[in-house]
């Protein structure tokens, strides 16, 4: 116990930089602020996480996975935010948070794809009228299931200038993707029998014959889909550190340059 205040002491001087010197305090993570914004005929409920500074900032609408709104994907949106974008994450459970992954199956396929796109049609719009998001700079990037609906709500709303999808469906027909304004990056784990290398070189194909830019996609041999979840709650577990930190650098490049420039 008497040896405390001496390593106290030792630790204030080497976190300070010796007597004299103040290290700066470091910025703040984005906080959470609940909000409400009218979706078709509802209301519905979101989390909005804001970066730093005055703005106007360009801004993500992030859509979950299977498993719901969760901490990982609220800390998903905190490191966005942290990244200088105005984030709303959506709930399209609205409220519901699957206990297991048989739960997750089953609200997952009884959301009504209607329901689905009026809520994120309704998001983009919540983000487009605030006053601290700057116009035209709007993008959206889902995980698992959320990123098969990133890719639809784009389609459905030209409002859209970016896309990010994480491990989610593809669409491979030329003629469904005319609509598409937005360039797509896509990340997918190597291990995922759901999305099979096929179906990503099917994507690329309809995308040269529609006409569409494909900003990247980067597959990760070593990883499952689910890779990035910092908690790993879906099937599997979390991927490889350098994977994902590469993943998330070319996240990070991939908006900046079609949203921030």
């Amino acid at each position: 116990m008497k040896g405390l205040p001496v390593l106290a002491c030792l630790s204030f001087l080497v976190g300070c930089g010796g007597p004299g010197a103040r290290t700066p305090d470091p910025e703040p993570s984005a906080a959470a602020e609940a909000v409400a914004y009218p979706a078709g005929k509802d209301t519905v409920k979101g989390l909005v996480f804001r970066p730093a500074g005055k703005g106007p900032s360009p801004a993500l609408v992030a859509v979950h996975g299977e498993f719901g709104l969760t901490d990982g994907v609220k800390q998903h949106a905190r490191r966005l935010a942290d990244m200088g974008y105005v984030v709303l994450a959506v709930d399209l459970y609205r409220g519901d948070l699957p206990a297991d992954l048989m739960e997750a199956h089953i609200l997952d396929r009884g959301l009504p794809d209607e329901r689905v796109l009026a809520d994120l049609k309704g998001a983009v719009s919540y983000l487009a009228g605030r006053s601290d998001v700057r116009a035209g700079a709007v993008g959206i990037i889902g995980w698992d299931m959320g990123g098969g609906y990133a890719l639809d709500a784009a389609l459905a709303d030209p409002r859209l200038r970016a896309v990010v999808t994480c491990y989610g469906r593809l669409t491979t027909d030329a003629d469904l993707l005319a609509p598409l304004e937005a360039s797509v990056l896509g990340i997918f784990g190597g291990k995922d029998e759901g999305i099979s290398a096929g179906t990503i070189e099917e994507f690329r194909a309809a995308m040269r014959k529609a006409g569409k830019r494909v900003a990247g996609i980067h597959v990760y041999p070593d990883c499952a889909p689910g890779f990035l979840d910092p908690a790993g709650q879906s099937q599997a577990a979390r991927g490889p550190a350098r994977d994902v930190a590469d993943a998330w650098s070319r996240i990070e490049a991939y908006l900046a340059a079609e949203l921030k420039s």
